[in-house]
Formats: structure tokens, sequence, C-alpha cells
């Protein structure tokens, strides 16, 4: 008579436990998400700077003048009809329009604009020119 009692309390015990667990388990996330902070801020994309080694170049005012940038280790430009100088950028995509662009050192070119001069000095680019009209040389 005791082990039959013994059986009932532990298998009443381990239901309830079980209970315990489901309903726990079963909790949507939306009740248990985290509220956003009312201090978080949208990172702002920083045009014309190398930061943590991408350079975005974007100017699209009718007087831009020609730009120099330095080193990076990848940049892309979004620009179009801008006169570009820049130091050695391992990965380089060119996004913009009639850009007259000078490379001091480039390993990956990626050109998807159309009208584009590219110049580069030391070994050739892989290049992928998916535009048209563009001209990719090195420097004369």
């Amino acid at each position: 008579m005791t082990s039959i009692l013994t059986r009932s309390i532990a298998a009443t015990g381990l239901a309830v436990i079980a209970a315990f667990c489901v309903t726990a388990c079963s909790q949507s996330d939306a009740d248990t998400a985290p509220e956003p902070s009312p201090t978080a801020t949208v990172a702002q994309t920083q045009y014309n700077e190398c930061i943590d080694g991408s350079l975005q170049i974007f100017d699209d005012s009718d007087n831009a003048k020609p730009a120099t940038f330095g080193d990076c280790d990848g940049a892309s430009i979004i620009s179009s009809e801008r006169t570009i100088t820049l130091g050695t950028v391992p990965t380089l995509t060119v996004e913009g329009q009639k850009n007259t662009i000078t490379v001091a050192g480039v390993k990956t070119l990626a050109v998807l604009g159309d009208g584009n001069t590219i110049t580069y000095q030391g070994d050739a680019p892989k290049v992928d020119d998916q535009g048209e009209g563009n001209t990719i040389q090195p420097v004369g």
C-alpha cells in the first residue's frame, strides 16, 4: 500500500512540474520582448570619411570640387561627374556615372555605373565592369 501511495504522489508531482514547464515555456515572445530604449539612436551614414575601414564618397551639389581621399580598406563612389583621387583602396566600387577616378592601388574593382574613367597605379585589379562605356587603365 505504501508503494502505491508513493507512486501516486510521485506521478502527481511530475504532472504538476510538467504542467508548470509547459505554461512557462509557452508564453509568447511579444510578452517578454524588451522595450526599446528611449535614448537609442539610429546611426547616420558618414560620407567622405574613412570610418572603420569603409569610405562612402558622395556629393550631389552642382559645383562639387575635385576631392582627394587617403588609404582605406574599401571605398564606394556614389557621386556622379566628379574628379576623385584615392590612396590605396584594396576594394573599390563605383556606382556613379561619368566620374574621373585615380587610385594609388586597388585589388578588386567593381564598376556598376556608366561612362567612368578609372586609372590605377600598380598591378592590374580584378575588374567586374557591369556598366557601359567605362575606361579602366593603368596610370599613363
